[in-house]
């Protein structure tokens, strides 16, 4: 009979300890594990030694009755710790110990996503009044290690619900910081009035550190599909025309940051890798939109009278997102990819405007040079037009112009050469210089009007009427080494140059003794192919 009994107490002793014991592979890894028997699980027997070892130390025994009181809990309440008369005294006194932290610790909210600020606030503020209240006299009686014990299990138990719960990006950068910065700050576990107690050094740091792993995990989990949702969302914005706006950049830079921002509000390793997944979806983002942008701007570029803000828009996005990108340390392949994408929509938008802009100005010119109407200042008013919201574009519009204003530039000392001086002066005035330079000075006022500051392309118009008025050919040398000077990076102007020194009447010998000048210059470039191109207009 008394060896039943004995079996019985046993019994009891293992399970009045099992609600404690958690499952550790992680710390048990590398040992030899025989079957285990009561106790012989290190976590609870690590337990049960602290409380042993302060026991000892306590000059007086508690009772459970007494200890109950203290805890605030009753003394039996149905569960498996409530034959607790049958445990020893120091299985009672971790049994009430445990039944006080289950009683005390508040409890998860029903709507987490909305209330978890003020649940962590609960549960700091639980703890340190528990701690503060329960510290000198449980001290005393060798169990304040076993309360610490007890609480910084049922916590990180509580947190792996919450990993399980929560699904916003806000509240996992919460949960993050708040384990980090406050649980072992002087706000909760290093608190002032705890410090005698020292709770850091009677917690298991293995759980903390394995709970950070897991919830880094969710974290990045979730920022990667709260990023990717809600860069979708700028895309469908951008296809629907009713609610298009000009700043899609605004919205994806502040998409992108405010997740960094909030990983380095935690710690500089952590914000690192949000950077990388919010820097793959953002990769991700940019291929779909540049892809959709391009079938765009091909369809829009097709039309006779195409508007063009949306070019404009396009380059003001991938500028903004690429100075953004470049603001960042990215150690990955992102750091050219990104940028690639972008570098290449650029290009192809501009290669689409200025083929727009150059179809526009050769219908004009085409009759300009041959009639005597006023088709150039019709090509100034449709300029004007094509580029007239190019203003709200800050920041593209100096890249643009320029590019626009090289280009006319060019179209018209094409088709001037293309006609020769005999034939201009019957089209035109009798001062054909003169009419050249007034164009210029029309072209600069329009270009310089909407890019105050661009380069003054109109020069080399300029230069053409100097160039007409030499009456030597010294003064032609003179003037074509200026030109040489001032235009030599220009390689289209430069090929054109002979063929305009063809239409001032010089002959071959004398363009080529030129062209042996030339190459004394110590800017002189060679320009493979540049006799023939004119030739096929004059020989």
């Amino acid at each position: 009979m008394n060896k039943f009994k004995a079996f019985v107490v046993k019994k009891k002793q293992r399970e009045s300890t099992q609600p404690l014991i958690e499952d550790n592979n992680d710390i048990q890894d590398g040992f030899e594990q025989a079957p285990c028997t009561e106790y012989e699980n290190p976590l609870v027997q690590n337990t049960l030694n602290i409380h042993k070892e302060q026991r000892l130390q306590s000059e007086e025994q508690i009772t459970p009755e007494k200890l109950a009181g203290l805890l605030q809990v009753p003394l039996e309440d149905g569960s498996c710790c409530s034959t607790h008369r049958q445990l020893n005294a120091e299985q009672q006194h971790l049994c009430l110990v445990q039944r006080s932290v289950d009683q005390h610790f508040p409890k998860l909210p029903p709507d987490v996503d909305q209330n978890l600020h003020q649940y962590l606030e609960n549960v700091q503020k639980m703890v340190i009044t528990e701690f503060v209240r329960l510290g000198p006299p449980l001290t005393h009686m060798g169990l304040m290690g076993s309360l610490i014990d007890c609480y910084h299990r049922e916590t990180f138990t509580r947190l792996d619900d919450l990993l399980q719960i929560v699904r916003s990006s806000k509240n996992s950068f919460e949960l993050m910081k708040w384990v980090l910065h406050t649980y072992l700050s002087p706000e909760m576990l290093c608190h002032p009035e705890l410090q005698e107690m020292d709770p850091i050094k009677k917690v298991d740091l293995l759980l903390f550190t394995q709970w950070v792993g897991k919830a880094k995990d969710k974290l990045l989990e979730n920022v990667e599909n709260e990023v990717k949702v809600f860069l979708e969302k700028i895309l469908e914005n951008e296809r629907d025309e009713e609610t298009v706006k000009d700043d899609l950049y605004v919205d994806t830079i502040q998409c992108i940051d405010a997740m960094i921002e909030a990983g380095r509000q935690i710690s500089q390793k952590l914000s690192g890798r949000v950077q990388d997944v919010c820097f793959q979806e953002l990769l991700n983002f940019l291929t779909q939109y540049t892809n959709e942008q391009t079938e765009i701007l091909e369809k829009k570029a097709k039309v006779d009278k195409p508007e063009i803000k949306d070019f404009f828009k396009t380059l003001k996005n991938c500028k903004e997102i690429k100075q953004y990108i470049q603001t960042k340390e990215i150690k990955t392949s992102l750091l050219k990819e990104t940028p690639a994408v972008l570098d290449n929509m650029e290009t192809f938008t501009l290669k689409v405007l200025k083929e727009i802009t150059a179809d526009m100005t050769e219908r004009y010119l085409k009759k300009y040079f041959k009639s005597e109407n006023k088709d150039f200042l019709l090509l100034i008013l449709d300029l004007k037009h094509l580029f007239s919201e190019l203003q709200g574009f800050q920041g593209v519009q100096m890249r643009v112009v320029h590019e626009a204003y090289k280009l006319v530039t060019y179209l018209y000392l094409k088709h001037f050469i293309q006609r020769s001086k005999n034939k201009l002066l019957r089209c035109w005035s009798p001062d054909v210089g003169r009419t050249v330079y007034q164009d210029a000075e029309m072209l600069q006022e329009t270009f310089s009007m909407m890019a105050p500051g661009v380069e003054q392309w109109h020069l080399m118009l300029l230069s053409v009427r100097e160039l007409d008025e030499c009456e030597s050919f010294d003064a032609v040398k003179l003037t074509v080494a200026k030109m040489h000077d001032e235009y030599h990076t220009w390689s289209e102007f430069m090929e054109i140059l002979p063929a305009l020194l063809r239409w001032k009447g010089l002959s071959k010998r004398k363009i080529m003794e030129l062209e042996d000048i030339q190459k004394d210059h110590p800017n002189y470039q060679p320009r493979a192919g540049s006799f023939s191109w004119f030739l096929c207009f004059y020989w």
